[in-house]
């Protein structure tokens, strides 16, 4: 069984999932914007490319187990922890 769905082909019910979306603005800040399953906001997804919306999701997927971010001090990189 998948732990992160990339596409809602992959899944079957998004009804327990929450979703995860990674976006920048004009200065190249990064939020990350976190739905969870019980959440009333709607979810707008790209089409075709992010570049036609400069403030739509870099990235997104869903995951059914908890999700947390962390800086890697040696690299700089963003981390992704599954729980």
């Amino acid at each position: 069984m998948l732990a992160i769905h990339k596409s809602l082909d992959t899944i079957d019910t998004i009804h327990d999932k929450t979703f995860y979306g990674l976006r920048t603005d004009s200065t190249s800040a990064l939020s990350i914007d976190v739905m969870k399953s019980n959440d009333s906001s709607p979810i707008v997804l790209p089409e075709d490319d992010y570049a036609k919306d400069p403030d739509g999701y870099r990235q997104y997927f869903w995951a059914k187990d908890a999700i947390t971010f962390r800086m890697n001090a040696n690299t700089g990189h963003l981390e992704m922890v599954i729980l």
